[in-house]
């Protein structure tokens, strides 16, 4: 396949200290002798400025955004971000569930380095007390790191280092997808998660939803930008800024205020189409836990609609961010990285509603770089995965690069859409004990991952 392949692989096996595949090894001892050769270059010569980082996630995002070509999507921020800089049309997650994607990305390691391959697990466990997560790495030379909303899974926002975090309240059973917790978090959530089930009762739809009567500064996620503004017009000690902000939508519940409901017509949804016979090249192990294979053509289009209204109310929310950088002039001192954490099935492949599996749906997540230097409103088919973000990010700002990444700089793409940073993308997920499979490459291209 031009640009490399796709390998995915399901499997209980962990190898605690797996060693890192040759090529990569390679690649990493090659970044580092290229980056120390910049480090010193820079220091014998004039001071260079370090550019600012504004690095944003998305939780559950899928590719269903409007520059990604879902003309029904109503993402208009996004589609301007994109239009600055490079979109990546093959970015994929290392684990398509929310602590194990940010716990490898975050620290450019395999989750079975990390020892993180559950929601439960301590980000740190292997890693330690000591180690650098890529907001404190740069803290640590000279950024002023602020962070607002779920960066790390909220479980575990605590283990990151600041010099300004802030988590909104969430609202809701966000964990729990089932009518009944819905009904549950109604009993323990008071009158606004009453309304949500309330609001559930008229598609009878599986997950939990609201079109509230609030302002968007109301909202958890309305909060987030708006407490991370102040920092792009000083309070940072004349320090270069690492701004990282996490935005909750359109995880469920997909709560949203009205109006981004009403941009979109439940009944002109598209349901995804399902190629004739397909299951049954599908093996079972490839499948995600969660289907839901018997709702009516209006229950799927209103759980599409709730999610394009989360997704559109995410995406204002990152409106007020870019606005933030025309406001101040930053466009050309910041580097912004937009990624959702993995996608999520909205349907496809027999009623899937979830993450968790090796298909595209959620293995495959939005990517968007704009930095100095990179051509506007390009696109590149080159693989990436989100692990490759760390060493990306450190070249781009001329740091150091610190031993053990796994993952490849993405900078050389940035300057050459054609160019080949990695040749295969890789995505795991755990499918109970002694189990592992590849998903089949008649429908992923796709050849598996094996343990080694």
């Amino acid at each position: 396949m031009p640009g490399g392949q796709r390998v995915a692989a399901a499997s209980s096996w962990v190898e605690p200290t797996r060693a890192m595949p040759p090529a990569i090894l390679l690649r990493s001892l090659l970044l580092t002798c290229a980056l120390a050769e910049g480090a010193r270059l820079t220091a014998a010569g004039a001071a260079v400025a370090r550019p600012n980082v504004l690095f944003i996630v998305s939780d559950d995002l899928n590719v269903r955004l409007g520059c990604y070509g879902a003309a029904e999507a109503k993402t208009p921020n996004l589609d301007r971000l994109a239009a600055r800089g490079m979109r990546f049309d093959r970015a994929y997650c290392n684990y398509p569930v929310c602590n194990v994607s940010r716990t490898s990305f975050l620290s450019g390691r395999y989750p079975e380095v990390t020892g993180v391959l559950n929601n439960t697990t301590d980000p740190r466990i292997r890693l330690g007390a000591d180690f650098q997560f890529l907001p404190e790495y740069f803290r640590a030379h000279g950024y002023f790191a602020a962070g607002c909303g779920k960066i790390a899974h909220g479980t575990y926002n605590h283990v990151l280092k600041w010099d300004y975090y802030s988590e909104p309240q969430r609202g809701g059973e966000e964990d729990d997808l089932t009518r009944t917790g819905k009904q549950k978090g109604a009993k323990k959530g008071g009158k606004k998660t009453k309304s949500a089930a309330k609001a559930g009762a008229a598609t009878d739809v599986p997950f939990a939803w609201q079109a509230t009567t609030n302002d968007d500064a109301d909202e958890p996620d309305g909060q987030v930008a708006r407490r991370l503004l102040k920092y792009f017009a000083g309070e940072r000690g004349g320090r270069p800024f690492f701004i990282a902000a996490g935005f909750h939508k359109p995880h469920v519940p997909h709560t949203a205020p009205q109006k981004y409901f009403a941009l979109h017509d439940p009944a002109k949804m598209p349901t995804p189409p399902e190629p004739p016979g397909h299951e049954k090249d599908i093996p079972a192990i490839a499948w995600a836990p969660r289907s839901e294979r018997n709702l009516t053509l209006e229950q799927r289009r209103a759980i599409i609609q709730h999610y394009y209204a989360a997704t559109s109310f995410m995406d204002a929310q990152v409106g007020l961010l870019l606005d933030e950088l025309d406001r101040h002039k930053h466009w050309d001192s910041t580097i912004v990285v937009f990624i959702g954490d993995h996608g999520w099935h909205l349907g496809e492949h027999g009623g899937f509603y979830a993450k968790m599996s090796l298909m595209d749906e959620s293995a495959r997540a939005p990517l968007i770089v704009v930095a100095p230097g990179v051509k506007a409103g390009t696109a590149t088919n080159s693989l990436a995965e989100y692990l490759d973000l760390f060493p990306t990010l450190v070249e781009l700002a001329g740091l150091p690069v610190p031993a053990g990444l796994q993952g490849v700089s993405l900078a050389p793409v940035l300057r050459n859409a054609a160019a080949v940073a990695r040749e295969q993308a890789y995505t795991i997920v755990l499918r109970g004990a002694g189990r592992s499979s590849r998903s089949p490459p008649r429908w992923r291209r796709q050849p598996r991952r094996t343990p080694c």
